[in-house]
């Protein structure tokens, strides 16, 4: 098995399960911001769990462009937007919080062209045993630059962020990227967000260093 409706309920479950032991560990509104990512990524999951159903079951056939809508919704517009903002929230370096706030306007530049995209352009599926292509019929989708006004907002904020196990975060989501764009390229948004949600597990271990980080602050205060 490589990617089936069970393994999008698993890993919708699994995620789920993830971010709340996330957020439950946090102690301020802004950390409980980055620690939903994982909850986000679970409804993401769960969503194309559906999408898989509605091609397979003939019950769920009426939620086939609900489903896909709702997938692309948390593919195309949390990366680019919740993560830079999540990360900027996160930050106390003011020279860092500068730049981050440049990535968080770029990126919610990239989500307007992309809610543009979807209210107005046409997306729909092709399926296989194992994987879903989604076919999207956006402007400048087969250009060379589509992903990179894509992913500079999602990923460049990972490594400028002075949290050290941000960045590993980054590196994990940029080995994938690469792994399903030379392996899994016809279904690199399906393969690529499904392998991006698992690593959103990781946002336990960073709230976990900025909880640890913030102590200190705390204990002067008092």
């Amino acid at each position: 098995m490589c990617f089936s409706t069970q393994a999008s309920f698993i890993s919708s479950a699994v995620l789920l399960t993830a971010g709340a032991v996330t957020i439950a560990k946090t102690r301020t509104k802004s950390q409980r911001v980055f620690a939903a990512l994982p909850v986000i990524f679970a409804f993401q999951q769960f969503c194309e769990g559906f999408v898989w159903l509605s091609t397979t079951t003939v019950q769920y056939a009426h939620l086939k462009s609900l489903s896909i809508y709702s997938f692309l919704f948390f593919a195309l517009l949390v990366w680019p937007l919740f993560v830079p903002i999540g990360i900027l929230l996160l930050e106390k370096n003011k020279k860092r919080r500068k730049i981050l706030f440049y990535f968080a306007a770029m990126g919610l530049m990239t989500v307007i062209f992309f809610v543009f995209c979807l209210c107005n352009y046409n997306a729909s599926i092709e399926v296989n045993p194992y994987h879903i292509r989604y076919v999207i019929d956006f402007p400048l989708a087969d250009r060379w630059y589509y992903d990179i006004l894509y992913f500079i907002p999602a990923f460049f904020p990972m490594f400028i962020s002075s949290i050290s196990r941000m960045r590993l975060l980054g590196i994990i989501l940029l080995i994938s990227y690469v792994i399903s764009r030379l392996f899994f390229r016809d279904y690199i948004i399906s393969v690529w967000c499904f392998f991006g949600a698992l690593s959103s597990i990781v946002v336990f271990f960073i709230i976990s260093q900025v909880v640890a980080m913030d102590k200190p602050e705390e204990k002067v205060s008092s």
